[in-house]
């Protein structure tokens, strides 16, 4: 198990390859126009530079100001819980379903739907807070702890490995992570080393896996 920046990762594994955005819009709790202005910041502009890359997004509003603003051409609508539904036939060598597991209500639904865009090496992403984070245990303890609004269920290391596997997905790696912009705070830095001595704790799981037909 490592610990590790989430987006370099990311990038790093997809560079190259035919990739799969889901929920590559992000921020749906934030208007349209601030996650416009942020688009060239985002992970899919950046997946978008260095892959042949597709997303599929449920905000037909933002996906269509993308469009009409020349910032994106390759997002279709889509919902996570109906990708049966999705007017895409390919497949890809990844698959990115970065921190998007625990915002929806039946994530094996997800896990089914996503079968139909896997071959037989295609690495499936996916990035999830981690419920038994260290942090996040002291802010619980000291009545710090805040959940999101769009989270409707929590994952660890041994049920998501459960879930995936239930759904016919072999596990290849599962290390934790954390994002860039963390990086701003002292107290990152001093946490960094013990994080890396200690990854279990980290604040979010980064799990590879790829969907093995024959099970």
């Amino acid at each position: 198990m490592d610990y590790f920046e989430r987006e370099n990762k990311i990038i790093g594994l997809a560079k190259n390859k035919r990739v799969l955005h889901l929920g590559c819009v992000g921020g749906s709790c934030l208007d349209t126009s601030i996650r416009v202005g942020r688009a060239k910041d985002s992970l899919h502009y950046k997946l978008t530079e260095i892959a042949d890359t597709t997303g599929i997004d449920y905000s037909s509003d933002v996906i269509q100001t993308y469009e009409n603003e020349g910032i994106f051409d390759n997002i279709v609508f889509g919902d996570a819980e109906n990708l049966d539904e999705v007017e895409l036939d390919d497949t890809f060598d990844v698959i990115v379903a970065g921190d998007i597991i625990e915002h929806v209500s039946n994530p094996g639904l997800m896990l089914e739907g996503l079968k139909r865009f896997c071959n037989a090496n295609t690495k499936l992403i996916i990035t999830t807070p981690h419920a038994f984070n260290l942090m996040n245990f002291f802010r619980y303890l000291f009545g710090k702890f805040h959940e999101s609004k769009e989270h409707v269920m929590t994952f660890n290391i041994k049920n998501i490995l459960n879930l995936l596997k239930k759904h016919g997905y072999d596990v290849k790696s599962i290390d934790t992570c954390y994002q860039k912009r963390s990086a701003k705070y002292t107290l990152f830095y001093l946490g960094l080393v013990f994080f890396r001595m200690f990854p279990k704790f980290g604040g979010t799981l980064f799990v590879v896996s790829n969907y093995n037909n024959s099970n």
